[in-house]
C-alpha cells in the first residue's frame, strides 16, 4: 500500500495553503515538474515573491531555464563581460598592427597573438571571435 504524503499547513498573505513535505513546482519556461522541500518553498516564498504563493505559482521559473530554453533553441546571444569586451579590443589592435606594419618578425609576433586571442575566446564563449570585429 503507497504510503501518504504528509501535508503541512502553511499561512501566506494569499490564505492558507497545504503543502506536501516535498512540494513538485511547475516551471512556467521549461514546463518541467521541479521538487523542492517544503521548507525551502516556504522561505523562497516568502522572500522571493512577497508571501504570496499564488504569485509563487505563476512566475515560477527554475534556476537555469531561461539558458536552457536558449540553448536549446540554438540562439546565438549571450551576455557580454568585460573579459570578451577586452578579447576584441586585443584582436582589433592586432588588426591594426598587421595593417600598419610591414616587419616580418613583427607580423608574425602580432598574427602569434591573434592565434592565442582567438583560441581564448574559442574557449570561454565557445564563438568565432572574427564575428565581433
Amino acid at each position: 500500500m503507497a504510503r501518504e504524503k504528509k501535508l503541512i499547513k502553511y499561512i501566506f498573505d494569499d490564505g492558507l495553503q497545504e503543502i506536501p513535505s516535498s512540494y513538485k513546482a511547475k516551471c512556467n519556461v521549461t514546463g518541467e515538474l521541479i521538487p523542492i522541500y517544503h521548507k525551502f518553498l516556504k522561505k523562497m516564498v516568502e522572500e522571493k515573491y512577497k508571501n504570496n504563493f499564488g504569485l509563487f505559482l505563476e512566475k515560477f521559473v527554475k534556476k537555469g531555464a531561461e539558458e536552457q530554453v536558449r540553448k536549446q533553441d540554438g540562439d546565438d546571444n549571450y551576455k557580454l563581460n568585460a573579459y570578451s569586451d577586452y578579447l576584441i579590443v586585443s584582436y582589433k589592435c592586432c588588426l591594426k598592427v598587421l595593417e600598419d606594419n610591414f616587419n616580418e618578425d613583427a607580423i608574425r609576433k602580432t598574427r602569434s597573438e591573434m592565434d592565442h586571442i582567438t583560441n581564448c575566446f574559442i574557449k570561454r564563449f565557445n564563438r568565432d571571435i572574427t564575428k565581433f570585429v
